[in-house]
């Protein structure tokens, strides 16, 4: 018989995640797309969530579009959801166009030489060509699009979308954003008619209609992580939240040092938690000395190095009663992804894939069922 998370979460490390929040920050992130194609970003295990229970999630809740990174990924989700367009974003990346073609993956074609590999197939599928605006990571630039043009003509009705991506939509930076838009613009003018593509998830929220075009391409939004301007409410629904066991309670004298290289020492007599979570579970080590764990609701700082594999916790404020459960709350309704990630000098998608990967996952709401082991 499977646990319940609670009693799993006596026993480990255990990340729950909600499926139902999936699904709504799914509706809400479509509506928001208007008249666009809202699709599913599910790259980095889908952010850490789980790629295949995230994306059969969408997948019942409207989305048909779904976005992965690398092949492997776009290998498993045909297998999940045989039905749905996969774009891969690193485009042929030295695989045979044919191990693409066969599994119906399109393409999102970055290079002059991934464009022309894939065009010149006898009847090349779905494509998609990547225009670096200002990213500076992958896509054409704008000035070698005339090489490969005749390609794109000769072939026009197989290319399904022309994208780019904005580089500081997070960031507010709608002069940038501008900018971006225009050299899109100016890049594909000359080429046949496809959709477009251009807002992630803060571009989304930014307010500009226009820039919605055809397709959007929010990712961090639906997995929970807030796509507006710092400050502001986030219109997403959490969806991880995260406990770590209580391995053992111990009492600490005055000038005792706890942890790796003595970072911490007690400067009173102390009550010590020590939790089965550590870096190897993706709570980052720059958390020593840093993070923040609660019990029953009350926080507790972390003291000392984050271990491998447990980090240690001052309780000594906190009652029997609070510790009764036996296990600490990492990341929940106490203590936000924002304000971990934060209290770590990262970012809510690096906190949140660390934690997802590193921990068993157990998901809740109404597709449960068919995803728990």
């Amino acid at each position: 018989m499977s646990s319940t998370p609670a009693q799993a979460a006596r026993r480990e490390a255990l990340a729950v995640v909600d499926l139902d929040g999936i699904a709504r920050n799914y509706e809400t992130l479509a509506t928001a797309s208007g008249s666009a194609t809202c699709a599913a970003i599910v790259k980095g295990d889908g952010y850490g969530l789980g790629m295949l229970p995230v994306a059969r999630t969408c997948w019942a809740s409207g989305a048909r579009l779904y976005f992965v990174a690398r092949f492997a990924d776009g290998q498993s989700l045909r297998a999940a959801l045989p039905d749905a367009r996969i774009a891969i974003l690193d485009g042929l990346s030295g695989w045979p166009p044919k191990a693409l073609a066969d599994l119906r993956l399109e393409p999102v074609l970055g290079t002059r030489a991934d464009v022309r590999q894939w065009l010149d197939l006898p009847s090349p599928g779905p494509c998609m060509v990547h225009v670096d605006t200002g990213m500076n990571r992958l896509g054409l630039k704008p000035r070698e699009l005339a090489s490969v043009a005749d390609s794109v003509r000769t072939h026009s009705k197989a290319i399904t979308a022309y994208l780019t991506h904005f580089a500081s939509a997070d960031d507010i930076d709608l002069k940038l954003c501008h900018e971006q838009v225009a050299r899109f613009t100016a890049a594909i003018a000359g080429l046949p008619p496809a959709p477009k593509s251009i807002v992630n998830s803060s571009g989304l929220y930014l307010g500009v209609p226009e820039w919605r075009q055809a397709i959007t391409r929010p990712g961090k939004a639906l997995a929970g992580i807030n796509p507006m301007p710092p400050g502001e409410a986030n219109p997403m629904r959490q969806v991880m939240s995260l406990t770590a066991p209580t391995l053992q309670v111990s009492e600490v004298a005055r000038g005792d040092s706890i942890g790796y290289s003595a970072t911490f020492r007690a400067s009173r007599p102390m009550r010590i938690a020590t939790l089965g979570i550590g870096y190897a579970n993706g709570y980052l080590r720059a958390l020593s000395n840093r993070g923040i764990v609660a019990f029953n609701g009350r926080r507790a700082p972390v003291v000392g190095r984050v271990s491998m594999d447990v980090t240690t916790v001052d309780v000594t404020v906190l009652s029997d009663a609070d510790l009764s459960a036996g296990f600490a709350e990492i990341l929940g309704s106490t203590i936000g992804l924002t304000e971990l990630a934060g209290l770590a000098e990262s970012n809510e998608y690096e906190m949140q894939i660390a934690l997802g990967r590193g921990c068993k996952r157990v998901y809740v709401g109404t597709a449960a069922a068919a995803v728990n082991p």
